[in-house]
């Protein structure tokens, strides 16, 4: 047996040791009690930012949902394309631009518009986070 085949046994007596196969076996029947609450990340969804009904930039928006519960993942798995939906229908709908700093996201205001349209979608206390990884904004033209 070469050296590679000694690592292969090594690697396969220690996944043994350690429970791998039992957490791979749980995770792919839907068992997910011993993951713990893992983050899903939404696809990033591009939104213009409209000041005086003309787009000034755009803003790179990408939501996270924390699951209140291990069994939360995959209720928020499955409804993923429905909550991409309404949360694209709500960035492209009233403006998400802060009042007083035209060049920022009004992150409270946006939150609190996104997770009323999660709620429409997930049943109640699935989610116990919504929140944004750190927002990218580009202008739409080069400065002149």
């Amino acid at each position: 047996m070469g050296w590679i085949g000694k690592r292969a046994g090594v690697l396969a007596l220690a996944l043994v040791v350690l429970g791998a196969p039992q957490a791979l076996a749980a995770a792919a029947v839907g068992d997910t009690s011993n993951l713990g609450p893992v983050d899903v990340t939404l696809p990033t969804i591009l939104a213009p930012m409209i000041v005086d009904s003309r787009i000034e930039n755009y803003a790179y928006i990408t939501i996270v949902l924390k699951p209140a519960a291990p069994a939360g993942i995959l209720a928020i798995r499955e409804k993923v394309p429905f909550l991409q939906d309404v949360f694209l229908r709500e960035l492209n709908g009233p403006t998400i631009v802060k009042a007083d700093d035209p060049k920022s996201v009004d992150e409270t205001a946006l939150k609190a518009r996104l997770v009323a349209r999660m709620n429409q979608i997930l049943p109640a206390g699935t989610v116990a986070e919504l929140k944004f990884q750190p927002l990218v904004v580009a202008p739409v033209r080069a400065q002149q």
